[in-house]
Formats: C-alpha cells, sequence, structure tokens
C-alpha cells in the first residue's frame, strides 16, 4: 500500500535533497575507482536507501517495498565482512521485489 503524507517541504528544500543525491551518486561512482571490490554493492544499497529516503520526504511511502527490501537493509554492512551474506541478503531482496511485484 502507497500512504501519501502531507509535507512541509518547500519545492527549494526537495530540489536541494535532490542534488545532494546526485551528488553522493556521482562521487560514489568516482569512488569505486580507487575502493574495494565489495563497496560497489554497498554503494548501490546506499544510494538506494537515500532516494527511497527522498521519496518519503516527498510523502511517498510503500509499505510492501519496505517489506520487501527488509533483508538487505538489516544485513547492508556485512559487505566487508561477508560479502557471501551480504549477497544472500541482496538476494532474498531481489525475491521479494519479485512477488511484490507479482502480486501488484
Amino acid at each position: 500500500m502507497t500512504s501519501m503524507e502531507t509535507t512541509t517541504k518547500t519545492a527549494d528544500q526537495i530540489l536541494e535533497q535532490l542534488r545532494d543525491y546526485v551528488a553522493y551518486t556521482l562521487t560514489s561512482a568516482k569512488g569505486l575507482y580507487r575502493e574495494p571490490h565489495s563497496y560497489g554493492a554497498m554503494r548501490m544499497v546506499d544510494s538506494m536507501e537515500r532516494a527511497l529516503h527522498l521519496l518519503q520526504e516527498a510523502g511517498i511511502k510503500d509499505e510492501a517495498l519496505e517489506l520487501a527490501l527488509s533483508a538487505v537493509r538489516k544485513e547492508r554492512w556485512r559487505a566487508m565482512t561477508d560479502p557471501q551474506g551480504f549477497g544472500r541478503a541482496i538476494d532474498d531482496s531481489v525475491l521479494g521485489l519479485v512477488v511484490l511485484s507479482i502480486n501488484k
């Protein structure tokens, strides 16, 4: 279920947050040239989280999507210490998204 909430954010505030998001994503892409291989997946998950936060700040939140992503959120910090465990968490969230897509 998607919920729309009244937000007090102005268009300028949302634009500023969007610029921050784009800057984070772009600098993350550049950082990948120097960082350990396992950072890539973790940075992509971080970028997804920031995008979802932007939508939430704009008054858009989807409980089913939040549930589908719960596995990767819970295990995201395993990226450096247990990459295979982190990979399984990503698989679990992908499966949750597939189920969500099929049932919509």
